[in-house]
């Protein structure tokens, strides 16, 4: 596979692949996003997309080859599909990809720009596994407690991953990522804030702001609060 190093990308924050049924302008878009990026065909794809941050399909690749390219791809890696048609959209969207319709790179570039977002998002919360620090001269270590396994916490994760593709605002994607986090956490705040790298007032700030809101009224999409939770 050749590597397409664009000149305003020096150090790339992403790995990316691009397979293209025909030449497209993705890859300069792609390298602008922070994307280290990869043109590949099924052929010449790895065994395993591990490691791979994002796939990008365009440029009318056939359906079943688009299909089954998605279908390797998505248990490990985040999937945008161009797609040529509604139709091919729906499809791919089935199997697990993101879509975007073919048309101005404007909006590929947003749609792709979103997901990064999500696999940031998703690095930050593997980041907020235990991490030892020394919490004296006698060397004691200290280890702030594990969060959850994501698992247990599908929906919330899910409400994070919607709330980026849905391209909400900024203000809301955060509030579905602090939920998520104190979810992750069971509702304790001081470890959420320590994860986060946030005062745990500012959770509690947030939390008054959301409860004297108009939607205060609906079920909060975040954690059960729990008076001895912190």
């Amino acid at each position: 596979m050749n590597v397409v190093a664009h000149p305003l990308t020096l150090s790339p924050r992403f790995n990316a692949i691009l397979i293209e049924g025909q030449p497209t302008m993705l890859a300069d878009t792609m390298a602008r996003a922070g994307c280290g990026v990869r043109r590949a065909t099924a052929r010449t794809l790895p065994p395993s997309f591990v490691g791979v941050d994002v796939l990008v399909i365009a440029g009318g690749v056939p359906d079943v080859e688009l299909l089954e390219l998605v279908s390797r791809a998505v248990p490990t890696t985040s999937v945008l599909v161009v797609a040529h048609g509604p139709d091919q959209a729906v499809r791919a969207a089935r199997r697990g990809a993101a879509t975007v319709l073919a048309g101005p790179l404007d909006l590929v570039g947003a749609q792709l720009r979103q997901m990064l977002e999500v696999v940031e998002l998703r690095r930050k919360v593997a980041r907020t596994q235990s991490v030892p620090r020394a919490a004296d001269s006698d060397s004691v270590v200290v280890r702030r407690p594990r969060p959850l396994p994501k698992e247990a916490t599908l929906d919330a994760l899910g409400a994070v991953v919607n709330a980026a593709e849905s391209l909400v605002t900024m203000h809301e994607l955060q509030q579905a990522y602090v939920d998520y986090a104190l979810r992750r956490f069971g509702g304790n705040k001081v470890h959420t804030a320590s994860a986060l790298g946030i005062d745990r007032r500012t959770i509690q700030r947030w939390e008054r702001a959301r409860d004297t809101s108009p939607a205060s009224a609906e079920q909060p999409r975040g954690v059960e609060r729990d008076a001895c939770t912190g």
